[in-house]
């Protein structure tokens, strides 16, 4: 499901702002990575390339075939010595090309909420305020990372206001007034919604009748893959749902991912409607089954969506046991009351079930369908990286969560969710995630043919690496999606979800296009 994504991302995190704020120093001291060698450097060159539009393999810090030709090709393109090898001037120019296609936040301090993950200009002023004023947030480098944070945090405290770590107009204010620039305002006691982007024609998308929802993640400062599939597919994509936040055992929340504050502005500009995706980290339930935890978040979710004029949230919490049934229940009720009074809905994905599986039952179908306005079927990792070889989401295992749905909630509550991946068993014992991309360079790499399983509605083929080890491949892509989008339209569902985008076959827009939209 949705985990393995984000048990990635706190690593992807960290890196992202190693490299990303520090790109000077870093390439300064960057070591010759090349064929054969391994480790967290050669993932996030891989990631680099990805985000760039090149093939380099997945991002598993293995340097292989595939990424060395797509450091090749990079190295050909920029103009440098094309050697294969991602050393000091590759790993520079790597991050002067993101840099030049990344979207940072525009506008002056205070235009803005700026929060810890938070990057761009006014980021950097930011900064240069907090040094001014003596509170050291570290280099004025546009990454809202823990000192800067740590200096919010000092500052608000000294100010005499809301301790929170969050720049919004209030801590803008005081820092104005700090500096001799102004007086302080007046601000309302309760906090308010953004106000909306000038008004622009409404796209195709956000007049349809039903959800075409984009999981959009960003694990590193310069990734931009859900970024670019957002703006090449306005005229499809509705709803996002950013996968922002986190939940503690504690009930504290944490933070993900970047651009908040830029990607929210882009969506209302655009009519998309936003709801973050918010977890349970390390997939606790404590914070199902102690009442007073879930209060606790509950109110700081309801606080956030009015702070961020957030359309809602989606639900992403995996991991449970059949204990932590009625918790779950009792979240997604509490959490409706407080945000439908505001106009705000609470979508909830969950893990696929049917009448003769034993997986799932934390997830009480009907009771979650009674609160939540939309609940996503994550319809997908029949197979896994922890499984044998074989499809990710066969259609007839499909319908048949459907129709368990079907049987316990509205159809026009149900959304069908779509994959955009697959994976490589090796014969060796390893299996990798691969996107459809990847999948079709891998087939062409090995010149094999990908074929066709009618049984399953799935594509899949085997080669043999230079190793000896056999390879089993099955990937989902715009041709089986096609079959999902068809059930979705014939049993009049709500909607449908992509994990994820950027990963994306250019053909599942088609196939949207004509199916879903009629076009």
């Amino acid at each position: 499901m949705h985990t393995r994504w984000i048990m990635a991302a706190g690593a992807a995190l960290s890196l992202g702002l190693t490299f990303g704020a520090a790109s000077s120093t870093f390439a300064a001291g960057f070591p010759d990575l090349a064929t054969g060698s391994t480790g967290d450097q050669v993932a996030v060159v891989q990631q680099q390339l990805a985000d760039l539009g090149y093939s380099a393999g997945p991002a598993d810090g293995v340097y292989s075939a595939a990424t060395t030709s797509a450091v090749r090709a990079f190295q050909s393109r920029n103009h440098i010595a094309v050697d294969g090898i991602a050393g000091p001037v590759t790993e520079k120019t790597l991050v002067r090309d993101l840099t030049n296609v990344y979207m940072p936040i525009s506008g002056s301090l205070g235009q803005h909420l700026l929060s810890l993950g938070d990057y761009g200009p006014a980021v950097v002023t930011l900064q240069g305020d907090l040094t001014q004023l003596g509170y050291d947030p570290g280099p004025a480098d546009g990454v809202f990372n823990r000192q800067t944070g740590s200096a919010v945090l000092r500052f608000q405290a000294h100010a005499g206001i809301a301790v929170d770590e969050v720049v919004g107009p209030q801590t803008y204010q005081a820092l104005l007034a700090a500096m001799g620039l102004s007086s302080p305002k007046t601000l309302p006691a309760a906090p308010v919604s953004p106000a909306p982007a000038p008004a622009a024609a409404p796209s195709p998308a956000s007049t349809a009748p039903g959800m075409v929802l984009g999981y959009y993640t960003q694990y590193t400062p310069q990734s931009v893959t859900s970024q670019n599939s957002l703006a090449a597919n306005l005229n499809a994509v509705n709803t996002i749902a950013p996968l922002w936040y986190t939940v503690h055992a504690d009930g504290s929340l944490g933070r993900m991912g970047y651009q908040r504050a830029s990607v929210r502005a882009y969506a209302r500009a655009h009519h998309i409607t936003v709801l973050p995706l918010v977890t349970n980290a390390g997939g606790n339930s404590a914070i199902l089954t102690n009442s007073a935890v879930r209060s606790q978040v509950v109110s700081q979710l309801t606080q956030l969506a009015v702070t961020d004029g957030y359309q809602g949230y989606n639900i992403d919490f995996e991991g449970l046991s059949a204990s932590a049934r009625n918790g779950l229940n009792a979240f997604v009720e509490e959490l409706s009351a407080a945000l439908d009074p505001l106009g705000k809905e609470v979508t909830i994905a969950v893990i696929p079930r049917t009448a003769t599986d034993p997986y799932g039952r934390a997830y009480d179908y009907a009771v979650l369908g009674q609160y939540a306005s939309k609940v996503v079927l994550m319809t997908y990792d029949y197979h896994d990286i922890g499984s044998a070889p074989g499809p990710v989401a066969p259609i007839g295992w499909v319908t048949d969560v459907v129709n368990y749905a079907l049987a316990r909630i509205p159809a026009s509550k149900i959304v069908l969710g779509l994959a955009a991946y697959g994976y490589d068993w090796s014969s060796t014992g390893s299996t990798v995630e691969v996107h459809d991309e990847q999948a079709v360079n891998l087939a062409a790499q090995y010149g094999v043919p990908i074929t066709w399983n009618a049984a399953d509605d799935e594509a899949t083929f085997q080669y043999t690496s230079a190793n000896g080890a056999q390879h089993t491949v099955w990937v989902e892509n715009g041709y089986s999606d096609a079959f999902k989008l068809e059930l979705a339209k014939k049993d009049h569902l709500g909607g449908v979800a992509i994990w994820r985008l950027g990963d994306e076959d250019p053909e599942l827009w088609t196939a949207i296009n004509t199916i879903w939209y009629g076009h």
